[in-house]
């Protein structure tokens, strides 16, 4: 299966160690029921210090079926974050987060609650500085863990993603991110023996505002 992802994702950043932003994005795949997935998170994320930091957001998603019901989802999450330099150009994250999901369908508005456990870690090698604008900036590698627990289904579902990306700079400190993933639904300790269930080709675009020479999010990378 093959699937094209378009997001725009825009943070404000304050001189408080804090930022606010928006993904807004739609998603299609590409496979006997075609759908479409419309969705919009916005969210908050506050530094603790140089390294951790706390995020808290909620997820709007309406997906279209060509061959069944539609779907509605409610997915509040709340998450932490740890960044920490290797060296002047490589980068390491991770990022731990629980979501809550509230699912409906919208023929019948019966609703479906799961929670999502979520593992990510990230390595970044930066290419060339921000200021230099029109240029490849940094090279991005990750692979992510996903376990659900659903209040109908006596199994645990699983769902791995491995990733990698490359960040443009436009003008004004403003990316973009080309990146292609791979999902798996098996742990990851199991993606060598589990065939690939999804290839997702993302475009992201990152616009910025506010007060980003201060801000100790603003190098870090990690988004939600």
């Amino acid at each position: 299966e093959k699937g094209f992802v378009l997001e725009f994702y825009p943070k404000w950043y304050s001189q408080e160690d804090y930022t606010v932003q928006g993904n807004i994005g739609i998603e299609k795949a590409f496979q006997s029921n075609d759908w479409v997935k419309y969705y919009t998170k916005p969210s908050f994320t506050y530094a603790l210090d140089y390294n951790w930091a706390l995020h808290g957001g909620l997820g709007f998603y309406y997906t279209d079926y060509q061959e069944s019901d539609n779907n509605f989802e409610i997915r509040p999450f709340q998450g932490i974050s740890h960044f920490h330099p290797l060296t002047e150009a490589w980068q390491l994250s991770s990022y731990f987060r629980v979501e809550e999901r509230f699912q409906y369908d919208t023929s019948t508005w019966d609703k479906g609650d799961s929670v999502r456990l979520r593992l990510r870690f990230r390595t970044a090698y930066t290419l060339n500085p921000l200021s230099r604008e029109h240029s490849w900036h940094k090279l991005i590698f990750g692979i992510e863990g996903f376990k659900s627990y659903n209040t109908d289904q006596d199994a645990d579902d699983y769902e791995s993603q491995v990733t990698f990306g490359a960040e443009r700079t436009l003008n004004e400190q403003n990316i973009v991110r080309f990146e292609l993933a791979w999902k798996y639904e098996s742990p990851p300790n199991r993606i060598s023996d589990t065939p690939i269930n999804t290839v997702y080709f993302k475009i992201q675009y990152y616009p910025v505002w506010g007060n980003t020479l201060r801000n100790e999010l603003f190098h870090r990378g990690i988004d939600d």
